[in-house]
């Protein structure tokens, strides 16, 4: 699946690495200087786990949510023309989100429940350094066995949601009339059996960034261009898996 995902995407990459790279690194400038990135904003980690729902946290969230929204339709959208080399494709993607304005909302509603997601996340990430403080403490108990339990019960859950929402923008890319639940139900559908792949890819592409920021900057510019046609290629991979499948189930029927 994740061999190829990365051959997918080396083919559309295929002479056209200056152009994607260029889109990639001007989308990644606009989220520094509007302070989108996922390192970036105010939102402050605590320990109570209702202290995002503050008017100023769920603001910051929302408009996040809508400028990486429209960021992101813009550079896939880029980097699909890009693949069937159609001229004018940047004015193109950069107006697609806007001549979908439909986009504009139901990508906001999906990188918002994203955001809470990896927002609970960070926040498990706490409590278990928390948890293992204590744990390392008080030594191993029936108690202390239980929390680890459930703190491991809740990574799993959190990378279940997470993984299950994870093509809904792609799928509304694809077609910016799907509503925002059937876009997550799908996602979910096309996500089953694949969530290792992604926390493979998610491994994988970490890992390179990690080296390509210890190397060289290069590196690191072009691992995030991987990661994104990356991404993109594997969605269309569970689409080509999808079809495949309900292929073969008419073939059976009949």
């Amino acid at each position: 699946m994740i061999g190829a995902a990365f051959r997918d995407a080396l083919d559309i990459l295929n002479r056209n690495w200056l152009k994607i790279i260029g889109m990639v690194l001007l989308i990644y400038i606009v989220k520094l200087l509007m302070g989108t990135l996922p390192i970036q904003g105010t939102i402050i980690l605590r320990f109570d786990p209702l202290a995002m729902v503050t008017s100023e946290s769920l603001r910051t969230l929302i408009v996040r949510a809508l400028t990486n929204g429209i960021l992101f339709f813009i550079l896939i959208q880029y980097i699909t023309l890009t693949k069937q080399t159609m001229r004018g494709r940047l004015v193109t993607a950069i107006t697609y989100p806007f001549r979908h304005p439909r986009l504009l909302y139901k990508g906001t509603i999906v990188l918002f429940l994203t955001n809470i997601i990896l927002y609970f996340f960070w926040m498990l990430i706490l409590y278990t350094g928390l948890g293992g403080t204590l744990i390392y403490a008080g030594g191993l108990s029936v108690r202390s066995g239980f929390v680890i339990l459930v703190i491991v019960l809740l990574y799993v859950l959190l990378f279940w949601l997470f993984a299950g929402i994870s093509q809904a923008l792609y799928l509304l890319h694809d077609d910016p009339k799907l509503s925002t639940f059937r876009s997550i139900k799908e996602s979910f559908s096309l996500m089953k059996g694949s969530r290792w792949s992604l926390l493979g890819l998610f491994v994988l592409t970490g890992l390179g960034l990690i080296i390509g920021m210890y190397l060289f900057i290069v590196g690191a510019i072009f691992t995030l261009v991987l990661y994104e046609v990356v991404r993109l290629a594997f969605y269309q991979e569970l689409l080509r898996r999808k079809r495949q499948r309900e292929w073969q189930d008419k073939l059976e029927e009949e």
